[in-house]
């Protein structure tokens, strides 16, 4: 019972700490041991994988958004339009 216990309390120690760190380990801003202690942590959990796939997610979205749209045909006709004499 008391080994039960304190397994529970330790688990949800270490659900903290990776849920407040994983941004960090995302960005590879943590320290080698800290990465240990989020890949072991999210290996078991569930919802920290989940939320981790999530950040992954959104931070390839995000960085999508940065780059250059095609042109369309809309924009080569607008600009072959406005330089014709």
């Amino acid at each position: 019972m008391i080994r039960r216990l304190l397994a529970n309390r330790r688990y949800m120690r270490e659900h903290r700490w990776t849920h407040a760190h994983l941004s960090e380990y995302v960005d590879e801003e943590l320290l080698p041991d800290d990465v240990a202690r989020v890949k072991a942590h999210v290996g078991i959990c569930p919802h920290c994988r989940r939320v981790l796939a999530t950040l992954r997610r959104t931070l390839d979205g995000l960085r999508s958004l940065r780059e250059e749209p095609t042109p369309g045909v809309a924009d080569s006709v607008i600009d072959r339009l406005r330089h014709e004499p």
